[in-house]
């Protein structure tokens, strides 16, 4: 096992170098064709400046504001070059425009299982832009493409690690947590995400129906409550105030006769309603007298 370890790791370093080989060497291979390409384009230049300040010659390349023009030779890159009018070699080079802009990608919906095991249909946007365009261009195919999928498998990961409450209260914390991801998974391709969005949580009709008639039935509950602890305090009161009423006898002529009022002067009643007997202690003190 340790020879074959050992053998491992000067193939690894290898394969590591061969990059930075290839590239150091520059396409060393059909040096005498590069030059005699390039040679040819130098001298497309010199015949053609007379018409170059009319932009009628094939070697000016314009690239837009927003934008950033990446030039290779053969393949390999060479320089960058600023929003503007440009010119290259026709025949040995080529300019390719990345855009530095902020671009927005509508990622569609899709199903999610999250932790307590229910399915959501989640979709989002996500605004990024190339901080890096050499990075955009020669270290990813399809940045745009590749950023798109790593958007999707990043909003199944965090979903998958809440419950569906979570996923439906706390949307300002997953999208927080799918940029960090995101920024942290595209800094390699040159790209930085700005923004992400959850546009759209859906969840199955019968998961719907069944959370409201939880709610529903929370609502109830707490409303019963409510109720019977309004009953419990109009009871006690209704006790203190009989209790205080026994006590003085002349507070209850005052509430009879305030009752009476109250009746008299509701709607169009025209009902007179006298009490057998107003006076509550005064007789009988009277006779006493007598």
């Amino acid at each position: 096992m340790a020879n074959f370890q050992e053998e491992r790791v000067p193939l690894q370093a290898g394969m590591a170098d061969s990059r930075a080989t290839a590239e150091a060497e520059a396409g060393g291979g059909a040096q005498p064709e590069n030059s005699l390409n390039h040679g040819l384009g130098s001298g497309y230049e010199v015949a053609c400046c007379v018409c170059a300040g009319a932009g009628c010659t094939l070697n000016m390349a314009t690239v837009q504001q927003g934008h950033v023009g990446l030039v290779t030779s053969f393949g390999r890159f060479v320089r960058t070059l600023p929003p503007g009018r440009h010119r290259f070699n026709l025949w040995s080079e080529s300019v390719t425009p990345i855009n530095l802009m902020t671009n927005c990608l509508d990622v569609p919906k899709q199903e999610m299982m999250s932790v307590d095991n229910l399915m959501v249909k989640v979709d989002a946007v996500c605004y990024y832009r190339v901080v890096d365009p050499v990075k955009a261009a020669f270290e990813v195919e399809r940045y745009a493409y590749a950023l798109m999928q790593l958007i999707q498998v990043t909003l199944r990961t965090v979903m998958g690690e809440h419950t569906l409450n979570e996923i439906l209260t706390e949307r300002q914390k997953l999208n927080t947590r799918v940029q960090e991801l995101l920024d942290h998974g595209s800094q390699p391709w040159g790209l930085q995400v700005e923004r992400v969005e959850l546009k759209g949580i859906d969840i199955d009709p019968n998961m719907q129906r069944a959370m409201a008639a939880k709610t529903e039935a929370a609502q109830e509950a707490e409303a019963k409550v409510i109720q019977a602890k309004a009953q419990r305090d109009s009871a006690m009161i209704l006790v203190d105030a009989a209790r205080k009423m026994d006590a003085n006898p002349g507070a209850m002529s005052l509430q009879w006769f305030e009752t009476l009022r109250i009746i008299a002067t509701q709607g169009n009643n025209t009902t007179l309603i006298l009490p057998d007997n107003v006076q509550v202690g005064a007789p009988r003190a009277a006779a006493g007298k007598r």
